[in-house]
């Protein structure tokens, strides 16, 4: 195992409690009068109807979802390199934790450095992205997603309602069923040594460039701004993902994108790894569209609430400052469970 030195454990945390209007136009003296008139009536009834089922949908089914579990939801999100689209049991390239209150309206995105190193619980210490790796061993599909919460919750003290996992391929697909989306880089990103695998030569590289201001991104591209780390440092990377995450947001809920939902719940459906079920999937989604962009608040453990350090293999890793995450936590999260 790698890593021999003491990572030092975080301090205690406090307790908490858990988790179409139809228009019918009638035409005067037609023989057909009455007839209309019945289907008019009865497409208004539809049309109640529907409108009755749609708003126990919106209301009731994230209540649902929500009671008898507390009241805020912590979903991990997870951004794996599955290479040649085989297994799950690699390595961890992006760890978010979505948390959201459906009481305030509020919501929050934390961003954990993937080279972060903590204790895994069974298995010593080590990067937090080996934890999916370590899990996944003796052949267990939800052993390396359980592992990776486990981590979580004991070293943050952050109770984990479920998981969604995504590898590049599909997280491409989502913003192309999208028809593409808008982001707002903030500066100029050039990277010449991205990488780009291909027959005979999978190490190889390639040069990409992104301008300041508001670019148009098919899936590749956003993947490409979201990946990219040679001109960068991760968190910087970090902070991109989640940019991307918010775009990806804007153009689902704008009504350019409605006539893709069908294409987008498919693709997800069929790409996304998770332990949630479908009408937990869809509770969730319900409740965070009602949170306005200006009520997410987002996180990046980068420094100086991570310090970085050398292991004696050699290896750069970044060790926590729990004093100074431990207050950042508490405003995002509220009241932890101690673990």
């Amino acid at each position: 195992m790698s890593g021999q030195m003491r990572v030092p454990a975080p301090p205690p945390v406090k307790p908490a409690s858990r988790r179409e209007r139809g228009k019918v136009k009638k035409r005067r003296g037609s023989q057909g009068s009455g007839c209309a008139g019945r289907t008019a009536a009865l497409l208004v009834v539809l049309g109640a109807i529907l409108a009755c089922l749609l708003l126990c949908i919106v209301v009731a089914l994230p209540t649902l979802y929500t009671a008898g579990k507390g009241d805020r939801v912590n979903l991990l999100l997870v951004g794996i390199d599955r290479r040649g689209g085989t297994g799950w049991a690699y390595r961890t390239d992006t760890i978010m934790v979505f948390t959201l209150d459906p009481k305030t309206k509020s919501a929050g995105l934390l961003s954990i450095p993937r080279d972060l190193q903590l204790p895994i619980p069974g298995y010593g210490e080590d990067r937090i992205n080996t934890a999916n790796v370590w899990g996944s061993q003796q052949g267990n599909p939800e052993g390396g997603p359980a592992l990776l919460e486990a981590t979580i919750e004991s070293n943050f003290g952050i109770p984990i309602d479920g998981y969604l996992m995504v590898d590049f391929g599909t997280f491409a697909a989502i913003v192309d069923a999208l028809g593409g989306i808008e982001v707002e880089v903030p500066k100029v990103l050039h990277d010449t040594r991205y990488p780009d695998p291909r027959p005979g030569d999978p190490y190889a590289y390639k040069i990409i460039h992104f301008e300041p201001g508001l670019q148009q991104m098919n899936g590749v591209r956003a993947l490409e701004y979201a990946r990219s780390r040679m001109s960068t440092s991760d968190f910087d990377r970090a902070k991109r993902q989640q940019l991307i995450l918010l775009a990806i947001r804007e153009r689902a809920l704008s009504p350019a994108a409605i006539p893709r939902w069908p294409l987008l719940a498919t693709t997800i459906l069929e790409g996304v790894r998770t332990d949630m079920s479908r009408a937990e999937l869809l509770a969730v989604a319900l409740l965070a569209v009602q949170i306005h962009p200006s009520e997410l608040e987002r996180v990046v453990l980068e420094h100086p609430l991570v310090v970085s350090h050398k292991r004696a293999d050699g290896a750069a890793v970044q060790l926590p400052n729990w004093p100074l995450i431990s207050p950042v936590l508490d405003a995002l999260f509220g009241p932890r469970v101690s673990r």
